[in-house]
């Protein structure tokens, strides 16, 4: 949706090599303005319709990649959009050096076990500066407060873009230590 698109799209502008966005159903069944999709392909983004990620990939602290598997629609939801379903045997990686989760209004269920931890409403546990109980991972907004107001995000954005580039500032300076924001 919108939101996914603003992270692509400021992404790209802050200097990103390349952006993917990883979505699980096709272009066709993404909410959001079409003018923002097409904004995005503009300034460069690639779309990888039919893609849901299944985990991150570390290699010694860092992401290295996100493991997806290929969807194929199936019957439509309760909204009258067509289900995302997994094609067996269709995994495979795209490499990542850094991950944006756009979840919007609703969160999502984690996507390892071993991710941050949650509250019982679904919601992340974070710290005022946005940092999870796993290094390296900050959350904001509705997925960390719930539904609430997007000048609260916005704020809880800033906070955690300034712990994010403490925590790498820290990490480029002492890549074997372990960086606390």
């Amino acid at each position: 949706g919108d939101t996914a698109m603003d992270c692509l799209r400021t992404a790209r502008r802050l200097g990103a090599a390349e952006v993917v966005c990883l979505y699980r159903r096709d272009e066709a069944n993404m909410p959001g303005s079409r003018r923002e999709v097409q904004a995005a392909r503009d300034e460069g983004v690639v779309f990888r319709w039919l893609t849901a990620p299944v985990r991150f990939l570390g290699d010694g602290g860092r992401l290295r990649g996100v493991e997806c598997i290929r969807m194929e629609l199936g019957e439509p939801d309760e909204e009258g959009r067509r289900r995302p379903v997994p094609v067996e045997g269709s995994s495979f990686e795209v490499p990542a050096d850094l991950a944006i989760l756009a979840f919007g209004f609703d969160g999502s269920p984690p996507l390892a076990s071993d991710g941050p931890a949650l509250r019982r409403d679904g919601t992340y546990v974070a710290d005022e500066n946005g940092a999870t109980t796993v290094p390296g991972i900050f959350a904001g907004g509705d997925v960390v407060r719930g539904p609430d107001l997007v000048v609260t995000a916005l704020r809880d954005g800033r906070r955690a873009a300034e712990a994010i580039d403490r925590y790498l500032r820290r990490r480029l300076t002492d890549p074997l230590g372990a960086a606390t924001v």
